[in-house]
């Protein structure tokens, strides 16, 4: 047996033996009530509305495990509650894009199978932060987790749309839910059912995605007693949040997620597009960037978890969302003209879109997180000022507030990728 094929039948096995029973399947055989919908036999004035499409939309189950990563910077140092440094230990954080892994729905540490032995999902993922030409880094944990959180809201908002209701999250900083109301008929006929709810999961995800800037900038922690402050709107989070919620309108678009695997290799496909159209750049490149920035994004002297190993922050919440891409100024001419070579004439930055409605609805009207803070939020400003009970509403209030504590600890550039 030839050496290659030796080694494609060790993948297959090792797979295999990983499997585990997918956590959502939709039922293909439709119902009696359809097949006469759809022959119109005349009773489509019996049928509830949108039917048909919710019984395609999966029961997708709410994230509950931990993908880490990353706090910018390469070869990071740590120490035990900011405190005990870890000698000879360090963190690579640099990919390229050969070296991004197979997607797994909610990966993490603790992924276990359906027999509950250890999962390999979240060492197979590979995550870590991918320099691109017209993207700037790109955190590869974060557009898996929100290209997940992305599938699940519209999972459950397409659930609710016609009358409405609640889903509940885990605890982030407090406790959160999500509250959809039916969804208005003029939305529904314009955009189509499933563009609407798509749209509005997309909408809300990146909210999500914002509360979780915002709840470890004030202490909150994924591990307790492990501080992720350092990576509190760190400059390349929001973006990479936004990709990945806009990687579920492509995949829902083609009718990849009626199951856990087509899913999990809609995502890898588009995942990888996605970088090619972003232009990444090969690891060694990767991190040549990253060494260039030493000193003006982050601090190698510093060790995770200290909050001063990011020395920039991006608070860029609002429509478009722009990429930090490294400031020309920033590289030595030998990593400038490598990524001359790696880039090619086209360098212009890649903007997401980032609307709140369309054409006079808001999103916010139909779909609105809700959030109550914990005590240990609750004690700071401005929670302690203005309550525990919290929208999305209300966080570009806070975000300016961040911004101002961010100017008054790292300097008046600290949201400038310079």
């Amino acid at each position: 047996m030839s050496r290659p094929l030796a080694s494609a039948l060790l993948v297959l096995v090792s797979t295999l033996a990983c499997a585990r029973a997918p956590r959502w399947v939709v039922a293909s055989a439709p119902t009696r009530e359809e097949v006469e919908v759809l022959l119109e036999t005349g009773r489509a004035a019996q049928l509830p509305p949108h039917t048909i499409t919710v019984r395609e939309i999966p029961d997708i189950p709410v994230r509950e495990h931990l993908r880490p990563c990353c706090a910018f910077g390469s070869e990071l140092r740590a120490s035990i509650a900011g405190l005990i440094p870890i000698p000879g230990y360090r963190i690579p954080n640099i990919l390229g894009p050969e070296d991004v892994g197979p997607h797994t729905y909610d990966s993490g540490i603790f992924t276990t199978t359906s027999d509950g032995r250890a999962s390999a999902g979240f060492d197979a993922e590979h995550n870590g932060l991918v320099y691109t030409c017209r993207g700037g880094f790109i955190d590869t944990a974060h557009v898996r987790d929100y290209v997940d959180w992305a599938l699940f809201f519209a999972a459950q908002i397409g659930r609710r749309a016609a009358e409405g209701g609640e889903i509940a999250l885990p605890d982030e900083g407090g406790r959160r839910r999500v509250v959809v109301r039916p969804l208005p008929p003029e939305l529904v006929e314009r955009y189509g059912f499933k563009q609407s709810v798509t749209a509005l999961a997309q909408w809300v995800a990146f909210q999500a995605s914002i509360w979780h800037e915002i709840a470890t900038w004030f202490g909150w922690a994924s591990v307790p007693g492990f501080s992720e402050r350092a990576s509190a709107f760190s400059p390349e989070d929001l973006y990479s949040n936004l990709l990945g919620s806009k990687l579920m309108l492509a995949i829902t678009a083609r009718r990849e997620a009626l199951n856990e695997f087509s899913y999990n290799r809609a995502v890898d496909g588009w995942f990888g597009r996605a970088l090619e159209l972003l232009g990444a750049v090969p690891r060694g490149l990767g991190n040549e960037v990253t060494r260039s920035l030493d000193g003006l994004w982050w601090d190698s002297s510093r060790r995770v978890p200290d909050p001063g190993l990011v020395q920039r922050r991006n608070f860029g919440i609002g429509d478009p969302v722009r990429p930090w891409l490294a400031p020309e100024a920033a590289l030595p001419e030998g990593v400038r003209n490598a990524l001359d070579e790696a880039c090619g004439a086209d360098r212009a930055p890649v903007v997401f879109a980032n609307p709140s409605g369309v054409e006079g609805i808001s999103f916010g009207d139909y779909v609105t997180l809700e959030i109550e803070v914990d005590d240990a939020l609750a004690k700071q400003e401005p929670f302690a000022s203005r309550g525990r009970q919290l929208t999305q509403r209300d966080f570009p209030e806070i975000v300016a507030l961040v911004r101002e504590q961010a100017r008054v600890e790292f300097g008046p550039r600290v949201e400038q990728p310079d």
